[in-house]
């Protein structure tokens, strides 16, 4: 009788902070106003009109300046549980080398694609050292036998 009391103790008390959770709702990114965006021409429109319209991208092109992304997501998490992401808005504009636009492309949810890294591992020479060793290998490697005087070169 007292292990089933217990159980059902410990049954309640878990749903009642489970269900205490509340979903945390959050809006990160570049809110994007829909006459700016519009107002964006190609090749008449330069880095400095877009700059001074939509203001500093969220991101540039990792290898070049031609590419600016404005980035922004409404997400909902439940305590420690991965985020479900409900909105996703990407402005992508491109440029020339002469920095004129050529291109504005818009991105949403639908063209959202979950990249999996791969799991595997590099193989690497040497020694494989358990937890033990790499805590205690460098004992005694760099104290000194005693008093020592500078000498000139150190």
């Amino acid at each position: 009788m007292k292990n089933s009391l217990k159980t059902l103790i410990a049954l309640v008390a878990t749903v009642i902070l489970v269900s205490a959770c509340s979903p945390r709702k959050e809006v990160r990114g570049y809110m994007a106003d829909e006459k700016l965006i519009s107002a964006i021409r190609p090749n008449v429109d330069t880095r400095n009109s877009v700059k001074s319209m939509l203001g500093s991208p969220t991101t540039v092109a990792t290898f070049d300046n031609l590419n600016w992304y404005y980035y922004s997501k409404k997400s909902d998490q439940i305590a420690f549980f991965k985020e479900d992401i409900t909105e996703l808005d990407i402005l992508a504009i491109r440029f020339n080398e002469d920095g004129y636009v050529t291109a504005v492309d818009r991105y949403n949810l639908a063209d959202f694609k979950e990249v999996n890294p791969v799991g595997d591992k590099t193989k690497t020479y040497g020694r494989e050292l358990s937890f033990f060793q790499e805590l205690f290998a460098n004992i005694g490697r760099f104290g000194t036998s005693g008093p020592q005087t500078p000498q000139a070169g150190n």
